[in-house]
């Protein structure tokens, strides 16, 4: 009386594909003063179901950091206290490439056999910022559900290292970034 379902291929073909997807996100680390969000955009083509070259473009919404409030407001109320320069991330854009070295699949409650993907990837480009721009890179990982022949979700972390530029001096410094993110992609 049991039944066992067994899928040894995988259930989604990604030979020769495209998928394009959009995210939304939160970003840790960077200038203690500046809190940040992140809507991103990505476009893969699965070369195999195990390699993909890519773009990932983040969209930067940035404002000032509870601690950010308290300092500038004490600057503004005494001028002894000194004012930080910050310089706000505003976009960035990179070609990724992307390696999934292994899959599986799911059961949810005997509803249907969902596949998974987890992989990681490594990319270049550019970090535009308030004062400028910069080079980029990024390194990170994730895992990507597909609901459907054509619809997956992703959960990613990426560690994004840019730098920013101080307008007094122009002194350049190294920032670096967690990006962690939710989104969902459609395979065409």
């Amino acid at each position: 009386n049991n039944r066992v379902r067994v899928v040894q291929n995988r259930s989604v073909d990604r030979d020769l594909r495209f998928e394009f997807g959009v995210n939304y996100g939160t970003i840790a680390g960077g200038d203690a003063y500046v809190d940040s969000s992140a809507l991103g955009f990505m476009a893969d083509f699965h070369i195999t179901p195990k390699i993909s070259l890519g773009v990932r473009h983040l969209d930067i919404n940035s404002a000032l950091s509870a601690e950010g409030k308290r300092v500038m407001d004490a600057s503004l109320a005494d001028s002894n206290v000194l004012r930080p320069e910050i310089d706000f991330p505003e976009s960035s854009t990179m070609g990724v490439i992307t390696l999934y070295p292994m899959y599986g699949k799911l059961n949810f409650f005997d509803v249907g056999i969902t596949q998974f993907d987890v992989y990681m990837l490594g990319g270049y480009g550019q970090m535009k910022t308030q004062n400028g721009s910069s080079p980029t890179w990024t390194a990170g990982g994730g895992i990507g559900i597909w609901w459907a022949k054509h619809i997956s979700s992703r959960i990613e972390a990426r560690y994004q290292d840019y730098q920013d530029t101080l307008t007094t001096n122009g002194v350049s410094r190294e920032q670096g970034i967690t990006s962690f993110s939710v989104g969902i992609g459609f395979l065409l």
